[in-house]
C-alpha cells in the first residue's frame, strides 16, 4: 500500500483535481460499506491479502475471486479496496416517466488504484449482464464491445475517474489456477543456490522440449519440484502460464526463458498451418472448421475468386474473397474435416442409441447378410427371400452413407396408435389449476383431498372429470423440486434440487493439489460417554479434511458444542501435524466461523477463507461423506452408541445408551486417533481410486512439499491460538492474581498497585490448565495456576482431556458444588492410582461392587474428598496415602 506521500505524489502525477483527491482518500480510510454472503448458490469468503496487509472480502468465487486474483498478481495494480463505500448515481426513469430523475445508493465491489488511472469496478456473470440489460437497457448496456453501467460511469466522470463493468468471460480460467497453484512461491520467498538454478537450467537446455513431469523426474537429489516451481513463480524459467495447466505437468512444456518459448510456438504453428492447409480441398461438399464451427463449401466461383460458405444450421450463406479464405488457412483458423471422422461419429451415434433388443437382432441379420455377400444359399426360417434382398440393401445402402454396413440392419421403431391425452382441455386446465393452487401448498393436502375437490368443481363447471390415475400422473409430471419447495419449503426440497453443471472451464472444486482446499465441519458423535460412573454426554467431533485427497489432517475431540475454540484447536492440531496450513479453508455460516479470532488467525498464517451457502450440505460433501463413514462404521459399533435413539419409543431403561455409556473421553480419542490413521488413511476412495494416503504422497512429490510455507510449532503459534474465556477480561484480585477455569492464576505483574483491581484480557490454554495469559503493558505475560506443581509434567493430551472431564462434570454437579484447582489436582492423582485397573473394572461391574465399599461422606458444604473409594480386601500400602486436608469452596 501507497503512504502518504506516495499517494499524493501519484495523485500529482495524474494531475487529479481535489474533489478527485478527497473522494479516493475517502474509500482508502474507510472499512468495507458491509459483509458480503454468498447467497443461495455462491460461495463467498475472505482472501488475505499481502498487496492490501487486510483481508478482502469476495462475493462468489467464481467471479469475485478470480478478480481478486488478477488485482492481486497485476504489478499496476497499486491498491483495491472491496466494498467501498456507498455512492449515489442517478438515472432517469423510462417508459411511462421518462423525464423523471431517479437516484439510488450503489456498492461497487471494488475500487482499484492503477499507476495510471484509478475507477469503481463492479463484476458480474455474463448470463447477469445480459438479463439486466434486458431489463434495465437504459443502465446496463454493450458499448464498443465492453459493457457499460450508465449511473457509475456518470458519477465517476464528475471526479474525472471511471465505472468499470466486467464480465466472468473476460476470466483466463488456466491462468487462474497456475497463479493459485504458485501462490506459496510468489507470497513466500524460496531462496535457490546458484548451483541448483544452473543445473535445472542445463536440464532445459539439454532436452528441448522437456516436459514439466520430466523436469521433476530428473531431479532426483539434484533439485526438487519446489525448486522447479520458485524459478517458475519468479520468472528465471518459463511456462506459458496462459495455455499450459502446471497441475497437468505431463502436458506442459518448460523453456529457458519466453523467446525461447516464441521461438518454439513459431516453428509449431508454421508447420501445423502447412498440415492443416494441405487437407482442405476447395470443391463442393468439403467440410472445414473455421474456429469451433463446423462450415461447408458450398461453390468456389474461380473467375471471380470467391468461396461460398454455409454455416450448419443456418439457411444464408457467406461469401469470402479467396485471399482472405487462405489467410485464414495460413493463421491456423481454418482447419479441413476429414468426412471420414463425421462417418464414424454418426455409426457410434447410430449404435449407442440402440437398445439391446435392437443389436441383438442386427446381430443375426448380420450374420444373414454376410452369407449372402460371400456367395452362399441361405434359407433362414421365418423369413422370405424377399426380406433378405431388403436386409442386403440397406447393408449396402449404409455402408455407401456412413462406411459402415452394419448400422443398416438395426431395426427402426415405430410407435403405433394415438398416444395423446384425451381429456378436453377445459379439464386438464382445471387440473392445473387445482394442483397449483391446492395441492403445491405449504397446507401440505393430500392428492386425495385435493381430487376430491376438483370433483366438486368439475361438477360445478359442468365440465368432464378425470380419473384420479389422470389427476396424479399430472402431479407427477410436475417437477418433484418445484412440488416440494412448494409444500415443505426450500430446505426440504434441497434433496430433489438438480445439480449445477458448470458449462465453463473454471477450477476444479477440490483443490489442484494437497492443501489447497481444506474442510472443517463439526458432528455430534451417535455415542454416550461416562463421565463420573452416573452421567453420561455425546462428544462433538470436529475434522480438518484435506479436500484433494480426502486425508484427515487433524480433530479435535471435546463435550462443548461448536465454538470458535473448537475451530483453532483443529488449526493447532493440523499445524502440530504438519507444520503447514491449506490455502482456503472452507467452512459453513455458522457463528464460531466469523468469529474476530478465527479469522485473524487464518488472516495472520494468510490462509483464505471460503463459505458455503446455507443449507447446501452438497458444497460440503467431502466431510459430510466422512463423517457419516466414521459413524457407520466405528462408532455405531461401540457400546453405548445411540442409534437405537433415532426411534424413541423403542427405547426402555435396559437399552437406553446412557445406562451403557462405558467409554470415556480419553479412551474414545484413542480410539479415534487409531482409526484415522490406520484405517481412513488406508481406505480406498471411489471418487479417487486409491487411498487417501497415497493420494496425498503422490500430489506431494509432483506439486512439491512447500518449505517456504512452513510453520514453526512454537509458542508464538500457540499464543495466536489460544482462545478468550467467555467475557474476554478478569478482574486481578490483589496477592491472588485471576480467577479462571476453576483456578487463581498468577505473575509478577499483578504486584504492580496499577494493575491491582484492574480488568485485564485474557487467553488460556485448553490443552495446558496450568498455564493462562492475561495482556499487561501491551504484551501477553505467562501467568500459572495456583495448583501449577499438580498439573506441570502433564503430558498435552492429558492435560487435554482431564481438562474436558472436568468441565463436563462442574457441569453436571453444578447444583451441589463449583470446582476447584485441588479438585482437579485430586482428580489426576485419583486416575493415576486406578488408571491400570480401569479395563478390569469395566469388564466386571458386579464384581466390582460387591467387593468395593463405597464410603460417602459429606464436608461442610456437601462432599468431603478426604476419604476415597477403597477395595477393603486388598492391602494398602501407607506412602500410597495421601493427606487432602480441608478444600477451600
Amino acid at each position: 500500500m501507497m503512504n502518504q506521500s506516495e499517494f499524493d505524489e501519484w495523485a500529482e502525477r495524474l494531475k487529479l483535481s481535489e474533489e478527485a483527491k478527497l473522494e479516493i482518500q475517502r474509500i482508502r480510510q474507510s472499512p468495507p460499506a458491509r459483509r458480503v454472503g454468498g447467497g443461495r448458490y455462491n460461495v463467498s469468503g475472505r482472501y488475505s491479502s499481502k498487496k492490501m496487509g487486510v483481508t478482502i472480502q469476495f462475493e462468489s468465487h467464481k467471479v469475485e475471486l478470480p478478480a481478486i486474483y488478477m488485482m492481486e498478481f497485476n504489478d499496476d495494480v497499486l491498491e483495491y479496496y472491496d466494498q467501498p463505500p456507498q455512492i449515489k448515481v442517478n438515472y432517469f426513469q423510462s417508459k411511462k416517466h421518462k423525464n423523471r430523475k431517479m437516484a439510488y445508493w450503489y456498492t461497487a465491489d471494488f475500487f482499484v488504484i492503477e499507476k495510471e488511472r484509478a475507477y469503481w469496478v463492479e463484476w458480474k456473470t455474463e448470463e447477469e449482464l445480459v438479463k439486466k440489460s434486458q431489463e434495465k437497457p437504459d443502465r446496463y448496456y454493450r458499448k464498443d464491445g465492453r459493457w457499460e453501467f450508465a449511473p457509475g460511469k456518470s458519477y465517476a466522470t464528475q471526479f474525472d475517474l471511471d465505472f468499470l463493468v466486467r464480465s466472468n468471460s473476460e476470466i483466463n480460467w488456466i491462468l487462474q489456477r497456475n497463479l493459485e497453484f504458485l501462490e506459496d512461491y510468489i507470497i513466500n520467498e524460496h531462496i535457490l543456490e546458484n548451483s541448483t538454478i544452473l543445473k535445472i537450467k542445463e536440464s532445459i537446455l539439454s532436452a528441448p522440449g522437456l516436459t514439466l513431469l520430466e523436469l521433476i523426474q530428473l531431479g532426483e537429489e539434484q533439485f526438487t519440484a519446489d525448486d522447479i516451481y520458485a524459478l517458475i513463480a519468479n520468472n528465471t524459467i518459463y511456462i506459458d502460464l496462459y495455455n499450459d495447466l502446471i497441475s497437468e505437468p505431463e502436458n506442459v512444456t518448460v523453456y529457458l526463458n519466453k523467446e525461447q518459448f516464441k521461438g518454439f510456438s513459431i516453428v509449431e504453428k508454421s508447420s501445423r498451418k502447412s498440415k492443416s492447409s494441405s487437407k482442405i480441398d476447395l470443391k463442393s461438399g468439403q467440410k472445414i472448421l473455421w474456429g469451433d464451427t463446423v462450415w461447408e463449401i458450398l461453390h468456389y466461383d474461380q473467375s471471380n475468386n470467391i468461396i461460398f460458405l454455409l454455416q450448419d444450421g443456418e439457411k444464408e450463406h457467406k461469401e469470402m474473397p479467396l485471399e482472405v479464405f487462405e489467410s485464414l488457412i495460413s493463421d491456423g483458423y481454418i482447419e479441413g474435416i476429414n468426412n471420414n471422422v463425421s462417418n464414424n461419429d454418426k455409426v457410434t451415434e447410430l449404435i449407442t442409441q440402440a437398445n439391446e433388443k435392437d443389436l441383438e437382432t442386427a446381430n443375426k441379420r448380420y450374420e444373414v447378410v454376410i452369407k449372402v455377400l460371400n456367395g452362399e444359399k441361405v434359407k433362414p426360417e421365418n423369413v422370405t427371400q424377399r426380406t433378405v434382398r431388403n436386409w442386403v440393401k440397406k447393408y449396402k445402402d449404409a455402408e455407401e452413407l456412413h462406411g459402415n454396413g452394419f448400422v443398416g440392419l438395426l431395426p427402426k421403431t415405430k410407435y403405433r396408435g394415438n398416444r395423446e391425452d384425451k381429456l378436453p382441455k377445459e379439464t386438464k386446465d382445471l387440473m392445473e389449476q387445482m394442483i397449483t393452487e391446492n395441492y403445491a401448498t405449504i397446507k401440505s393436502k393430500s392428492a386425495r383431498a385435493v381430487y376430491r375437490e376438483f370433483l366438486v368443481k368439475c361438477e360445478d363447471l359442468k365440465i368432464p372429470d378425470a380419473s384420479y390415475k389422470a389427476f396424479w400422473k399430472a402431479i407427477k409430471r410436475r417437477s418433484k423440486y418445484d412440488i416440494e419447495r412448494a409444500r415443505k419449503g426450500r430446505r426440504a426440497s434441497y434433496k430433489y434440487e438438480e445439480f449445477y453443471f458448470e458449462l465453463e472451464f473454471t477450477t476444479p472444486k477440490h483443490g489442484e493439489r494437497v492443501f489447497n482446499i481444506a474442510h472443517i465441519d463439526h458432528t455430534e458423535l451417535d455415542i454416550e460417554l461416562d463421565i463420573n460412573g452416573k452421567e453420561s454426554a455425546r462428544p462433538w467431533l470436529t475434522l480438518m479434511i484435506d479436500a484433494f485427497s480426502r486425508r484427515i489432517l487433524a480433530f479435535y475431540l471435546t463435550f462443548e458444542a461448536p465454538s470458535y475454540r473448537s475451530c483453532m484447536m483443529v488449526i493447532r492440531e493440523c499445524v502440530k501435524n504438519y507444520n503447514r496450513l491449506p490455502n482456503y479453508i472452507v467452512v459453513d455460516g455458522g457463528k464460531e466461523f466469523n468469529s474476530v479470532y478465527f479469522e485473524s488467525l487464518l488472516a495472520f498464517h494468510k490462509v483464505h477463507k471460503k463459505e458455503r451457502p446455507a443449507a447446501k450440505a452438497r458444497f460440503g460433501n467431502v466431510v459430510e461423506r466422512v463423517f457419516g463413514i466414521t459413524n457407520k462404521f466405528f462408532i455405531h459399533n461401540l457400546q453405548g452408541n445411540t442409534q437405537i435413539s433415532k426411534n424413541v419409543r423403542q427405547v426402555t431403561k435396559s437399552v437406553n445408551p446412557k445406562n451403557h455409556a462405558v467409554w470415556t473421553l480419553e479412551l474414545l480419542h484413542e480410539r479415534i486417533d487409531s482409526w484415522i490413521k490406520n484405517v481412513h488413511d488406508n481406505m480406498e476412495n471411489p471418487t479417487l481410486g486409491q487411498t487417501p494416503k497415497e493420494a496425498f504422497e503422490e500430489s506431494i512429490a509432483i506439486s512439491g512439499s512447500r518449505p517456504n510455507t512452513y510453520i514453526p510449532y512454537n509458542d508464538t503459534f500457540i499464543l495466536m491460538t489460544l482462545p478468550s474465556p467467555s467475557g474476554k477480561v478478569r478482574k486481578v484480585h490483589p496477592g491472588q492474581g485471576i480467577k479462571l477455569l476453576y483456578s487463581y492464576y498468577w505473575c509478577n505483574e499483578f504486584r504492580d498497585p496499577k494493575i491491582e483491581n484492574t480488568k485485564v484480557e485474557v487467553k488460556y490454554d485448553p490443552f495446558n490448565i496450568g498455564i493462562a495469559y492475561a495482556f499487561i503493558n501491551n504484551e501477553w505475560v505467562k501467568c500459572l495456576s495456583e495448583e501449577y506443581k499438580y498439573l506441570h509434567g502433564k503430558t498435552e493430551k492429558e492435560i487435554k482431556l482431564i481438562a474436558e472431564e472436568i468441565r463436563k462434570k462442574k457441569s453436571v454437579q453444578s447444583r451441589s458444588n463449583s470446582i476447584t484447582a485441588k479438585m482437579i489436582a485430586r482428580f489426576i492423582i485419583e486416575s493415576e492410582s486406578i488408571e491400570e485397573k480401569l479395563n478390569e473394572e469395566k469388564n466386571k461391574v458386579a464384581e466390582v461392587k460387591r467387593d468395593f465399599k463405597v464410603v460417602e461422606v459429606q464436608n461442610d458444604v456437601d462432599k468431603d474428598y478426604s476419604k476415597k473409594e477403597i477395595n477393603v480386601d486388598e492391602d494398602i500400602d501407607e506412602d500410597e496415602l495421601v493427606d487432602y486436608g480441608e478444600l477451600s469452596i
